[in-house]
């Protein structure tokens, strides 16, 4: 088991359709692809990338936030194509209660395909298994049907809704938080 201290470099994770991997500058054309499409970022805080360089700082950010211990983001790129569609976030990997939260994005071009849920299954496992983690938990605004479809089907458990949690767009939004405990994924 990795101590979360220990973890040296980004890992590098293999589903059946999937490799969820450390982004370079090799994937600043797939990555600006989805950023841009406005429909991808609608429930998320961030706004869609208006030039390749917003898509440059956003992969300098993520090698910084892993040096300080404060995220892990993989790109999740399809093994057939090797094509990067989205990536996925483990946050918050280094405390001591040992208690992770995952977030993702995915190319509109590869909603409804059960990728989302494949890559989110494999980085629970990940946690549980790699960062000795006791438990998971994620969340997404109260509209996004098609995220916590996601969570449900990857063993998350709904735990409620926080009313006006985050401001997104100039909005309060209420979110809906799902977890899975390591007793539940031992089971």
């Amino acid at each position: 088991m990795i101590g979360t201290k220990q973890l040296a470099e980004f890992p590098k994770i293999e589903t059946g359709r999937l490799i969820l991997r450390k982004l370079t500058l090799d994937d600043v054309s797939d990555i600006f692809e989805y950023a841009s499409n406005h429909e991808v970022p609608e429930f998320l805080p961030w706004e869609p990338h208006k030039t390749t360089e917003d898509t440059l700082a956003f992969i300098n950010l993520v090698e910084e936030e892993f040096k300080k211990f404060n995220s892990i983001v993989l790109g999740i790129e399809i093994k057939e194509n090797k094509k990067l569609i989205g990536t996925i976030a483990i946050r918050n990997w280094d405390k001591a209660d040992r208690c992770i939260d995952i977030g993702y994005v995915i190319s509109k071009n590869y909603w409804n395909k059960g990728l989302t849920t494949e890559a989110v299954k494999a980085v629970i496992e990940f946690g549980f298994e790699q960062l000795n983690a006791n438990r998971i938990e994620a969340h997404c605004d109260e509209d996004n049907i098609a995220s916590y479809r996601v969570m449900e089907k990857a063993g998350m458990k709904y735990e409620g809704t926080l009313r006006q949690k985050i401001l997104i767009k100039n909005k309060f939004t209420s979110m809906r938080f799902y977890s899975i405990i390591r007793e539940e994924y031992n089971k």
